[in-house]
């Protein structure tokens, strides 16, 4: 595979790993642009910060796993240690599914994804309606905003 060629390969892949904040984004952004109310208009433009936010943490994940599944050549050991921790959430998982498949390893990495019980259609966080909400913890927003949470 020529250099070049390798370059859109990660490229699209890397898009891949992005898409859904990505989407979400443009959505904001139309909103912000068309509102007639100023106070949604502020209120999307928020959304759109913390979503391109959120697209460049998505795509630092991306490299990172992609870095790890390249080094260990397979979902095991660390490698799975690190796909595990990237599946409560369905941005987390597109980065995490793209990743292995960048690194040779996208079957494998979909049936453990679908193993654990997840369906394209479960977009929301896990426990995303009760008391232990992500959206109530720092640990979220620290991956969200592209901060390191252990």
């Amino acid at each position: 595979m020529s250099t070049v060629s390798a370059f859109f390969n990660c490229q699209l892949w890397s898009l891949r790993a992005t898409w859904p904040p990505l989407v979400l984004l443009f959505g904001a952004s139309l909103v912000a642009l068309v509102s007639p109310f100023a106070w949604l208009s502020v209120l999307a433009g928020l959304g759109v910060l913390v979503l391109a936010l959120d697209s460049f943490a998505r795509l630092r994940e991306f490299v990172r796993l992609r870095g790890v599944f390249q080094r260990i050549g397979a979902i095991e050991g660390r490698a799975l240690a690190e796909f595990r921790r990237s599946r409560t959430s369905w941005c987390s998982r597109r980065a995490a599914i793209a990743a292995a498949y960048a690194a040779g390893l996208g079957l494998q990495a979909r049936q453990m994804v679908r193993g654990w019980g997840y369906r394209p259609w479960h977009i929301l966080p896990d426990r995303a309606f009760s008391l232990r909400s992500p959206f109530l913890r720092v640990n979220f927003w620290k991956s969200v905003l592209g901060i390191t949470a252990k």
